[in-house]
């Protein structure tokens, strides 16, 4: 056997295809007539366009207006925080002098301006009866105990 009539069969020639007829050519429009494009798709993108710029100039808007707001508020806190600051200074102050005045060189140096000086003999304790106890119509003011 040869290489020939190993070959694959040969295919059927497909059958002749008709002639393409040539495109049919429109007929003439009259001149006073013309075609025009849709301008419904020209309206259906102009109204989301202009939705959505609106929407971001209204965003904005808010935004400077909210943060006018927090610095107008930052400002108030500031404000309050500078009182408080100066309240607890007067309160410390108050606090300082109160201290001073308590104690005991500024007490004796005030007690001096007013005349009054220093007891010769520390004070001693009498003692009160209770009530309903009499004793004996004699006073102990003023007595000495031993």
């Amino acid at each position: 056997m040869s290489a020939a009539a190993v070959a694959a069969p040969a295919r059927p020639r497909a059958a002749a295809r008709p002639a393409r007829r040539p495109a049919p050519i429109p007929p003439r429009r009259p001149a006073h007539l013309r075609v025009v494009a849709p301008a419904v798709r020209r309206r259906r993108l102009l109204r989301p366009t202009v939705l959505a710029a609106l929407a971001t100039v209204v965003l904005l808007f808010a935004l400077v207006v909210v943060n006018v707001w927090l610095a107008q508020s930052q400002l108030s806190l500031d404000q309050l925080n500078g009182r408080v600051d100066a309240a607890q200074r007067a309160y410390q102050q108050a606090l300082l002098t109160r201290a001073e005045a308590a104690s005991p060189s500024q007490i004796i140096a005030r007690a001096n301006q007013l005349g009054l000086v220093a007891p010769s003999q520390p004070p001693i304790a009498v003692p009160v009866p209770a009530a309903g106890t009499s004793t004996g119509g004699t006073s102990t003011v003023g007595t000495k105990v031993p």
